[in-house]
């Protein structure tokens, strides 16, 4: 959250977001007219502290009109009181007033802007150009074409998405404007650059977009500097620039294949295995900390060099790079590996333990289960969900005969939640006594809240009265346990069954 905004909701506690701030702003400047040049300036930092995408949103919602009574007088600014102003107020308090729903206010307020050669104006003007009234539109226009080449370039670099939102709006003519302002960006590739390393992800995009139109030495250092960064799109536009390159296997193939950035290694293993046969840097692949990539790697490697046994390559590598090594050996899933494997479910590593549960498919369902019980109380969420997960989908009455004992038994929260997202599988009725029942032996708070959670969400439920009906032996089973536990429920415990109970 921005500075500004900060200052003026401790002094005004129902701001909620930066239009609100606005319209505040000019509530003091025009009708009460108290700190005149604070409440200006506070205007003007509004604007700096402000994303290009929070700049739109802040737009939408100052233009926004309703028929009912307006905040902070906000529509109560017209054409008479925008004209009677002095024009010698500065750019950001008649910029803003560019965002007025009142179409007059807004064509004041750019006649007032184009009497001065004020800054910072552009993001206002290019949001103008979709405008519905017309002559708003054509003077937003005029004053591009007048004031962009004299614009300072932290507003032009600032105005790049809505550069390139000018292409989807409606008026034709903006078009031509996108157009005009595209030309002159692209001869001007130190500000490209610029833009390429901003922050906001939307401006270095576009910045990347326009430098990829370039030739020859400019577009060369495009794509050196896409290869730089994180963003996955800009990864991938960078990747499909370098494939309209000559000679480009011969001087970029190896340097994608090893590319610390995922998405690269990904897109260039994909080329590979689309295009290239016999291609031996595949091969260190099998190695890769990428799922996907693994599982690409390995069936290329299997087509491409039979010779090959992948199993013998992971064992090979197991001291130098053990963690994928062994994830390599999970998706092989060979019951040779049983002695080597099961005892590392408990190796301090998170991603050796998850390995284990995804090779430990290749057992028998008996031998999987107790494995999949150790692991509920994990410390790692990644490994409980695995073993939540292939509890849920072996589920049967066996399995919930080992999980009630285990609840009682191991009052342990992380063990007792995982049991109970298992349990929420079975019939519902069934799923509702067992959390009543196991209730009592909850190990803490947390445990009992999602239980009265899981309850009040059963008693919701919009199907339940008419796929379950608790029979008298039923009943007589959960006032019994009511009667026992009384003191052990909470208040929400015992409305829920007596809810139950008293229902037909």
């Amino acid at each position: 959250m921005n500075q500004t905004l900060l200052v003026l909701q401790m002094e005004q506690s129902e701001i909620k977001n930066t239009a609100a701030a606005i319209k505040y702003c000019y509530k003091k400047i025009i009708f009460n007219q108290e700190n005149r040049l604070t409440y200006t300036k506070y205007l003007s930092q509004l604007l700096e502290e402000q994303t290009p995408k929070a700049f739109f949103n802040t737009f939408k919602e100052l233009r926004a009109f309703s028929y009912g009574p307006s905040d902070w007088n906000w529509f109560d600014i017209n054409e008479s009181i925008v004209t009677s102003l002095s024009s010698i107020n500065s750019a950001s308090f008649w910029s803003w007033l560019v965002c007025h729903p009142n179409g007059y206010v807004r064509e004041c307020a750019l006649k007032k802007l184009s009497m001065e050669s004020f800054e910072n104006t552009l993001p206002f003007l290019l949001l103008t150009l979709n405008d519905h009234v017309e002559n708003v539109r054509k003077r937003a226009e005029q004053a591009i074409n007048n004031r962009f080449m004299q614009e300072n370039e932290a507003t032009i670099l600032f105005s790049f998405p809505l550069i390139k939102r000018l292409k989807e709006l409606e008026q034709k003519e903006n078009l031509d404007v996108y157009d005009r302002l595209n030309t002159n960006l692209l001869n001007r590739f130190s500000l490209l650059e610029k833009a390429q390393e901003s922050k906001d992800i939307y401006i270095s995009r576009y910045g990347f977009e326009l430098s990829f139109q370039l030739k020859e030495q400019h577009r060369a250092q495009g794509i050196k500097n896409g290869l730089g960064k994180k963003d996955r799109m800009i990864l991938r536009w960078t990747f499909n620039e370098i494939l309209k390159e000559d000679q480009w296997e011969n001087k970029y193939l190896a340097h994608l294949l090893s590319h610390p950035q995922m998405i690269i290694r990904k897109l260039a293993c994909e080329w590979c295995y689309n295009n290239r046969m016999k291609e031996e840097r595949m091969i260190p692949k099998l190695l890769d900390q990428t799922v996907a990539i693994n599982y690409l790697a390995l069936d290329y490697v299997k087509k491409h060099f039979p010779e090959i046994d992948c199993r013998e390559y992971y064992l090979q590598h197991l001291k130098d790079n053990p963690i994928n090594a062994i994830h390599g050996l999970a998706i092989l899933q060979d019951q040779r590996d049983q002695e080597r494997m099961l005892p590392l479910i408990n190796s301090r590593k998170k991603k050796i333990r998850v390995s284990v549960l995804n090779w430990i498919d290749c057992l028998p369902l008996d031998e999987q289960l107790p494995v999949y019980m150790d692991c509920l109380s994990d410390p790692s969420r990644d490994v409980r969900n695995k073993a939540i997960a292939q509890l849920i989908k072996h589920y049967s009455l066996s399995i919930k005969e080992w999980l009630i004992p285990l609840f009682k038994e191991k009052k342990e929260s992380r063990s007792q939640l995982s049991i109970i997202k298992i349990l929420g599988e079975e019939s519902r009725k069934d799923y509702f006594y067992d959390l009543v029942s196991l209730y009592v032996y909850a190990s803490d708070q947390s445990v009992k809240d999602k239980i009265e959670l899981q309850l009040a969400g059963w008693i919701l439920s919009w199907n339940r009265r008419f796929f379950f009906r608790f029979s008298l032996k039923d009943k007589v089973e959960l006032a019994y346990l009511m009667n026992k536990n009384y003191e052990g429920y909470s208040a929400s415990v015992l409305d829920v069954l007596r809810q139950v109970l008293g229902a037909k």
